[in-house]
């Protein structure tokens, strides 16, 4: 197999963002765009990923040094940035003694597909070019490169828009500046390229040109989707990659996977997530990060899943917050419940409304009906939950959490406090109102209220008292 190695070009600043930071580190659909390009990549099995960074390059080399620590991603510092040809040039040296094909893309277009580099890689080997552009057919070209072929249909140059002649204007075939080269064959034109052009800049598009020119071959691989292409230089741009990369997830996630979605328009699900046969996604569901939702599910409508998130088969998640959470088969959480980080929720267990659970786990049968914390927590199998039980898990004073321990087949009645930390043994009952203390032992029940007491008449009394004349 031919070596593969990757450019990802992200020096750019970005001042149509109006933003304090990179413009390559803002989120699309839960993940940094730069991240997004980088993991497409990282589908070549590429020997290194190199990254050219500029603006504000302390910020985007320590969010690479940190998102891969494996090293397979090296920052090149591109200062001053004249253009993506100079870009490219500052990863040359790294490239030395290496023989094998080089995909370079830009760092903001996070809607790229892996298949599609994998396309381009394929169709570039096959080729036998020295370059190889990835291009689009578009109705639009706006301020995109003009791909300019020949007489016998052969790619002779890219033009930039700005250089471009109003029948070069009129080309609807558009650069979308990710390239296949093959290295060491394009060094020469590499470093043959000049700036003389009105943006006074050194344009990585010139080396197809040169390519075609000396012989060295030249060739062009139209995409299938023309969304792949969209890169980002506003927060608008930012907001319609978004939703290209919304859509193009909806469609495989239905298509492919049998998944209904009832109305993808308000339904934001990003690539990583995968989802079971026959299950149905309800509107306005926002399901971004790292989650694995089971088949015969019910999600929403409105929830909101984050991070590392598993739902296993059968499960319905109504109305919800789950973030870092572990669901089990045929498990009910929801209306309005918050599953912080760390939970795990048992088979056939109930999350119910207005319940809100961090670092607990569930066991089988469990039910949490409504209106009650547990947080760092312990409950068994078959346990009950009454309204408004609470874990008084946090010292304020210390600064310490503890851990609460309910057994199996335990129940608390509505209104009690747990305090940590503590242990509910097997079957052990606690009564309503009861603030718990001290371990309860199995089978026990633990009553710790005031003395109930009844005063007769009470309330005729209070109501004449109260109709009483005022003194004069």
């Amino acid at each position: 197999m031919v070596a593969v190695r990757a450019i990802i070009l992200a020096a750019g600043q970005g001042k149509r963002m109006k933003s304090a930071k990179p413009k390559v580190l803002h989120d699309v659909l839960g993940m940094p765009i730069l991240s997004r390009v980088v993991r497409q990549c990282q589908a070549l099995a590429p020997e290194k990923l190199h990254v050219v960074v500029g603006h504000q390059a302390e910020l985007v080399r320590d969010f690479v040094e940190k998102t891969f620590e494996d090293g397979s991603c090296l920052t090149h510092l591109q200062e001053p940035q004249l253009g993506t040809g100079h870009a490219v040039m500052q990863v040359a040296p790294a490239l030395e003694g290496f023989n094998g094909h080089v995909i370079v893309t830009v760092g903001d277009a996070p809607v790229i597909q892996s298949a599609t580099l994998k396309h381009l890689l394929l169709s570039h080997e096959q080729s036998g070019a020295a370059v190889t552009a990835l291009t689009a057919i578009v109705e639009d070209p706006k301020n995109y490169g003009r791909i300019v072929r020949d007489e016998a249909g052969k790619v002779r140059a890219v033009v930039e828009d700005k250089d471009a002649s109003q029948a070069e204007k009129a080309i609807c075939e558009v650069n979308t500046g990710i390239y296949c080269l093959s290295w060491p064959a394009v060094k020469d034109g590499l470093q043959s390229l000049t700036c003389e052009n009105k943006q006074k800049e050194y344009y990585l598009t010139d080396l197809v040109g040169w390519a075609y020119k000396s012989g060295a071959g030249a060739a062009a691989v139209a995409l299938t989707d023309w969304r792949e292409m969209a890169g980002i230089n506003s927060r608008l741009e930012l907001s319609e990659a978004a939703r290209h990369l919304r859509d193009i997830t909806v469609s495989r996630l239905a298509l492919e996977s049998g998944v209904t979605i009832v109305d993808p328009h308000s339904t934001w699900i990003c690539p990583e997530v995968k989802i079971g046969q026959e299950t149905t996604i309800m509107p306005g569901c926002i399901l971004t990060g790292d989650i694995e939702i089971g088949a015969d599910c019910l999600i929403g409508p409105y929830t909101v899943m984050k991070g590392r998130v598993r739902v296993g088969a059968g499960a319905s998640v109504v109305s919800s917050y789950v973030n870092d959470s572990v669901i089990g088969d045929r498990a009910r959480v929801g209306p309005f419940a918050h599953l912080r980080e760390g939970n795990a929720v048992g088979s056939a267990s109930k999350v119910g409304n207005f319940v809100e659970l961090k670092k607990a786990t569930l066991g089988d049968h469990t039910n949490v009906g409504h209106l009650s914390y547990i947080g760092d927590a312990s409950l068994g199998s078959n346990v009950n939950i009454g309204a408004g039980t609470i874990t008084a898990n946090y010292d304020h004073v210390t600064k310490r959490k503890d851990r609460t321990i309910v057994g199996d087949g335990a129940s608390t009645g509505s209104n009690s406090v747990l305090v940590a930390p503590v242990e509910l043994c097997a079957e052990a009952v606690v009564g309503a109102g009861t603030v718990v203390t001290k371990d309860v032992p199995s089978g026990a029940l633990a009553v710790g209220r005031a003395r109930q007491e009844i005063i007769e008449g009470w309330a005729k009394r209070r109501k004449e008292r109260m109709t009483v004349a005022p003194k004069a």
